[in-house]
């Protein structure tokens, strides 16, 4: 799925991009590094609050431990939802493999975060990016840190749009419906059929 949404950014960015940008311009590397961050708060947090969209999101959620494992709990239809925001990076004329390399950096960096073995970091580091302590509260189902931390890289989108949440206490880790399963299928189609049945109803 994630070379299909490549190839549709590809095909958007060679027939519809509004902006071409000069041979070596860096603008598409700004762009894209600060961008693709920025979409993916937003991505993040439709995903956290639309139904159908946490039903793919809330897979990465599932682990009721936290660890580097938990970073690769990636859902099979992710790429999908992540295509419904980041398909304008290419109206906007950032090349295919500036997005492919912005995006695998962004996705690269929140793979440390995933631990409870780094406390906090030195203040300005904690004030910019996006940290173990940071993303522990994004992993948290207690009340105070539910729906908190959408960052990615940085989270100042956060505390740009009032959803940053700073640690206080451990956090209760999993999801506020448990998936009570080892099956990793059930586990990417659970919410999926939840929704289904709320919809029949």
């Amino acid at each position: 799925l994630m070379i299909a949404t490549f190839a549709a950014y590809g095909w958007i960015y060679e027939h519809v991009r509004l902006v071409t940008w000069a041979e070596g311009s860096p603008w598409p590397w700004v762009i894209a590094l600060l961008g693709v961050d920025f979409i993916y708060y937003w991505w993040h947090r439709v995903s956290h609050v639309v139904n159908v969209m946490w039903a793919v999101h809330g897979v990465h959620h599932q682990s009721e431990d936290y660890n580097l494992a938990v970073a690769l709990r990636q859902p099979l239809l992710e790429p999908v939802t992540w295509f419904l925001l980041a398909w304008t990076l290419a109206i906007v004329g950032v090349p295919t493999m500036v997005m492919v390399i912005s995006f695998g950096l962004n996705l690269f960096y929140q793979f440390w975060i995933h631990t409870e073995l780094v406390g906090k970091l030195p203040r300005p580091l904690e004030a910019v990016l996006n940290t173990p302590s940071h993303h522990r509260v994004h992993h948290g189902v207690d009340a105070e840190y539910l729906d908190r931390n959408y960052g990615g890289v940085l989270i100042l989108w956060d505390k740009l749009f009032g959803t940053f949440q700073p640690e206080k206490q451990r956090p209760t880790y999993g999801t506020t419906v448990p998936l009570r399963s080892y099956n990793p299928l059930w586990g990417n189609v659970q919410h999926l059929i939840r929704c289904w049945h709320l919809c029949r109803a």
